[in-house]
């Protein structure tokens, strides 16, 4: 399971889904919606020690292409965090 992301300064952290929650909440997406990606990016890490931030991102708006969601929800937070 995965316990370590490596963030893009190179920092580690651990893994946290609740934060993922919480990017998707800021985002503006439903509650339930952004639990159940937060389930689904962890269920998909289950083999790996350790992720890096950006691929958490890819499978997110992996997810969202599959919800189809539109992009344009995480690309405008992502925007507001810059």
């Amino acid at each position: 399971m995965v316990t370590k992301v490596i963030k893009k300064n190179k920092s580690i952290q651990p893994y946290s889904e609740s934060k993922i929650v919480k990017a998707c909440l800021d985002a503006k997406m439903p509650t339930p919606i952004s639990e159940t990606i937060a389930k689904m990016v962890t269920s998909e890490l289950k083999s790996k020690d350790s992720v890096k931030s950006s691929d958490i991102r890819k499978i997110v708006l992996g997810i969202l292409t599959g919800l189809g969601k539109s992009m344009k929800i995480w690309k405008a937070y992502k925007k507001k965090k810059k």
